[in-house]
C-alpha cells in the first residue's frame, strides 16, 4: 500500500500532485491510502474528488473533524468512481 500524505491546503490547483500520486500508484498496482491528519483547508471541488476515489483500492484515512460532515454530504450525492466538480 502506498500512503500520500497531502500538507496543509487541498484546494484546486494542489490536487494535481495527488491525482499524479494515486495515477502513479494504480499504474503499478497499488492500493492507496491518504492521510488527511494534515490537511487545515478543503475547498468543495477536492472534497468531490477525495470521494470520487474511494473504493477498493484507495482509502481515507485519519480524517479530520471537521472534514466528516463534508465527506458525508459528498458520498450521499456521488456516483461511484465520477468526479462532480460540482458539489
Amino acid at each position: 500500500m502506498v500512503t500520500l500524505a497531502p500538507l496543509g491546503k487541498l484546494v484546486g490547483g494542489a490536487l494535481g500532485e495527488l491525482r499524479r500520486g494515486i495515477e502513479k500508484a494504480r499504474r503499478n498496482h497499488r492500493a492507496v491510502a491518504i492521510d488527511l491528519s494534515e490537511v487545515t483547508l478543503v475547498d468543495r471541488h477536492s472534497i468531490s474528488f477525495l470521494v470520487s476515489q474511494e473504493g477498493q483500492d484507495l482509502v481515507l484515512i485519519n480524517c479530520p473533524d471537521y472534514l466528516e460532515p463534508w465527506m458525508e454530504r459528498a458520498r450521499k450525492s456521488a456516483v461511484p468512481g465520477r468526479f462532480n466538480p460540482q458539489l
